[in-house]
């Protein structure tokens, strides 16, 4: 196993949805994104673990090269397997390497066009490497990473999800404005909760939303969960309005959304397995909506609804 350089003082561990990665080479807190502080070694003890090593330059990926029409690499040999992410001419950048279902990783990259790209390790964890860590982590342990608003409302978490474009900074400026506590703007992560097998699990899948540190432009990320009780998918509207979905419509809508590892299918089926709970297990509906606090009341009274109704579940 490699050996890290080390380097006085700093954090060793980050923990977010329940995960704590614990790194061999102490981390900057000053040169990792403001959105990272609340993520930081004080943060509740977790149930995953990922052990970080490796974590400096290999002359190995100086001569290693990426098809140009694939920003990321996806092998697996055995029981291990590796990400590697490439620039425009094909030079590996930097490359994620372990076994399945990765409690440790190695993280390595090139001399010198790591350098250029990013000055320090840390704030490629806000730009790659963080989000990669993550999502392998959670993949056989029931969880993802998409692109939605989440938020507490009122003791109820909800997501809203969709493509760049669709509202979701407007909405989370506007949850925020009418007293809800956002926990992402951009990705927040899902976790099945408990899990699969357990002794307290209910009849029907239960799940959380996590903040995580990777905002977007209203800049919203809390290191929190709230149990999930909606999932909405997002439209601009003249007025507001929830329609209700099948499982199998918000399992089409959701699928984009999601980080999704296409190019490894050795890994996707227990994300399409988990994704597949989460649209049975939750009511998902599609929010078309007009950029007013309005909308807020909307939602609260869809919740309101869904507590009279409790059998809207899976609807």
């Amino acid at each position: 196993m490699p050996r890290c350089a080390e380097r006085p003082g700093g954090i060793d561990d980050i923990s977010l949805a329940d995960v704590r990665f614990s790194f061999c080479k102490p981390l900057a807190p000053s040169l990792l994104s403001p959105a990272f502080q609340p993520f930081l070694a004080h943060a509740a003890p977790a149930d995953l673990a990922c052990a970080v090593t490796g974590m400096g330059p290999d002359d190995a990926l100086c001569q290693m090269r990426v098809a140009p029409d694939e920003p990321w690499s996806f092998r697996r040999t055995g029981d291990r397997f590796e990400v590697m992410r490439r620039d425009r001419e094909g030079h590996v950048i930097w490359r994620i390497a372990g076994p399945v279902p990765f409690e440790s990783a190695t993280v390595q990259w090139h001399p010198t066009r790591f350098s250029q790209r990013y000055s320090t390790f840390e704030r490629t964890l806000g730009q790659g490497i963080g989000l990669v860590l993550l999502t392998l982590r959670l993949l056989t342990h029931r969880g993802f990473v998409l692109h939605a608003v989440a938020a507490d409302l009122d003791g109820e978490g909800i997501l809203c999800a969709g493509v760049s474009g669709c509202g979701k900074s407007t909405l989370a400026r506007l949850l925020d404005g009418a007293g809800a506590t956002v926990l992402s703007d951009e990705r927040p992560v899902v976790r099945q909760w408990p899990l699969p097998g357990a002794d307290a699990a209910p009849p029907r899948p239960g799940f959380r939303v996590y903040g995580s540190p990777w905002p977007s432009s209203a800049n919203m990320a809390r290191n929190a969960w709230a149990p999930l009780r909606r999932l909405y998918f997002l439209e601009h509207g003249s007025a507001n309005r929830i329609t209700p979905l099948d499982p199998s419509a918000a399992l089409r809508r959701l699928i984009p959304v999601a980080t999704v590892p296409w190019q490894a299918p050795s890994l996707l089926d227990p994300l399409l397995d988990t994704i597949g709970a989460l649209v049975t297990g939750i009511p998902c509906a599609v929010l078309a909506f007009r950029p007013e606090a309005d909308a807020v009341a909307a939602i609260r009274g869809d919740l309101a609804d869904a507590r009279e109704t409790p059998c809207a579940v899976g609807r």
